[in-house]
């Protein structure tokens, strides 16, 4: 049976405590009497004798509990001890929790369009030993779990490989052997397997409609089999598309044309190795106002010879129909934020593309040709995985260290501290080149490439005007 005060929607909680407050920087310790508050937001501390002290839940990198003492360590090395909270110990813990992962659930870049919830129970993380009460989200790209006293997970359903059940325990696996256990659900065991199975086949059906956009004339086998390489976001090799569709690229090529790209897919394509260019679908976090898009890796040639640079373009079209215009890695901008970036006053519509390292440049420079298709091929598969670890949001990507102390941008700083797919993009990340006119796009993005190929060093980023 679950503690009550775990399902129960949460309230604004004060109670009675004694602190310990220890503040690194300045070797100062204070302690003494006060309350605490819980609200939606904020632990705010209210001494007896002192100022109020207000903590946000974002700023709360760490919490450990331990004889009936709470521990917490902010961002700024302060740790925060919380005892002598009484018989409220259990609920004001649990609280804590439950207030911290609504705000993480934004801040780790997990928010989306929500299924279903209020599924309770416990669970076991394998591989990680990690386990305790829980409630399950399904959402529209995946399930998230919200421990009672860890920090959220996500666990994509285009990564799920299997799904077993027995003795009312839901084991999930994913690709990666990862193995997540579900019980003492009560009676929402079978409401959560249907949910999860309709989550799932919902996400299917999504992928093969856009497909059937491209190709209309393709079978229903046709579209199952492409399907099933391509969902949610995944990527594939050109050609194993054209193994199961001879049509398909042409008409993806025939889309690309009627919203204006040819310039650039014609561009990037030159320089891309035969049948080397990957494809994926995905829908955008705005749903039907942004519909699904097309993305596409192409691995970049150098100039004077067929040696694979050490850069990878990222280009993304919306391909619906009646949607056709082009779009950057998330265009529908899930945050409807100005940039500082004189460029990114832009309209969406511009879009831009994107480019990204695909190993260290003094790694690069010491890579034997034939190694480098490998190194490729394992890098498509790694930054597929950390886009759809973020659910393909552009905005954290490219933000500069000094934008990112913008205080709107509070929730990309603690993402970016968090997630290490998001740390890896950015590491990996050159720059992003407008979709301006044709010639001045190209002229960029020669720019763009000759300035990868100059420099050593790997924090360089590339800036218009700049080589």
């Amino acid at each position: 049976m679950l503690d009550s005060c775990f399902t129960e929607k949460v309230s604004p909680l004060e109670v009675e405590t004694y602190f310990r407050l220890n503040r690194e920087e300045t070797d100062q310790m204070s302690e003494g009497e006060a309350k605490v508050v819980l609200n939606e937001q904020h632990l705010v501390l209210l001494p007896q004798l002192g100022e109020p002290i207000v903590f946000s839940y974002a700023n709360i990198d760490e919490i450990s509990e331990k004889d009936y003492k709470i521990d917490l360590i902010t961002a700024s090395k302060e740790k925060l001890t919380l005892e002598r909270l009484g018989y409220q110990y259990e609920d004001f813990l649990f609280q804590l929790f439950k207030l911290r992962n609504e705000l993480l659930l934004k801040y780790l870049l997990m928010e989306e369009t929500l299924l279903q919830d209020q599924f309770y129970g416990q669970f076991l993380r394998k591989n990680v030993n990690q386990s305790g009460n829980c409630e399950i989200r399904l959402y529209d790209t995946a399930l998230v779990v919200l421990p009672q006293k860890a920090e959220p997970i996500r666990i994509p359903y285009c990564y799920i490989s299997q799904i077993n059940k027995g003795d009312y325990r839901l084991t999930i696996t994913n690709e990666f052997g990862e193995e997540f256990i579900f019980s003492m659900l009560g009676e929402k065991f079978d409401p959560l397997i249907k949910a999860l199975s309709d989550a799932q086949s919902r996400m299917m059906t999504r992928t093969q409609e856009s497909i059937q956009e491209i190709i209309p004339e393709a079978s229903g086998v046709t579209l199952s089999r492409i399907a099933s390489l391509m969902k949610d976001g995944k990527a594939v090799p050109k050609k194993y598309i054209d193994q199961l569709s001879p049509n398909f690229w042409s008409c993806l090529t025939k889309r690309i044309m009627e919203v204006n790209l040819s310039a650039q897919y014609g561009f990037l394509s030159s320089l891309t190795p035969k049948d080397q260019i990957y494809v994926g679908l995905k829908r955008g976090l705005m749903g039907n106002l942004t519909g699904q898009y097309t993305w596409l890796l192409f691995p970049l040639k150098t100039a004077e010879s067929n040696r694979l640079s050490n850069t990878i373009a990222f280009e993304a079209v919306i391909t619906q129909e009646g949607m056709h215009q082009p779009t950057a890695l998330v265009e529908e901008m899930e945050e409807q934020t100005q940039q500082d970036d004189p460029e990114e006053h832009t309209p969406a519509s511009a879009g831009a593309t994107y480019f990204f390292r695909i190993m260290g440049r003094k790694e690069y420079a010491q890579t034997e040709d034939e190694k480098l298709t490998e190194q490729m091929a394992n890098f498509v598969k790694n930054i597929n995985r950390c886009m759809i670890e973020i659910n393909f949001r552009r905005e954290p990507i490219f933000l500069s260290e000094t934008q990112l102390e913008n205080p709107k941008y509070a929730h990309y700083r603690y993402a970016v501290a968090k997630i290490p797919a998001l740390k890896t993009l950015r590491s990996l990340f050159i720059g992003k080149v407008i979709h301006t006119s044709p010639k001045q796009w190209i002229n960029n993005v020669n720019d763009l490439l000759t300035f990868n190929n100059k420099s050593l060093d790997n924090n360089e980023k590339w800036k218009k005007g700049e080589l």
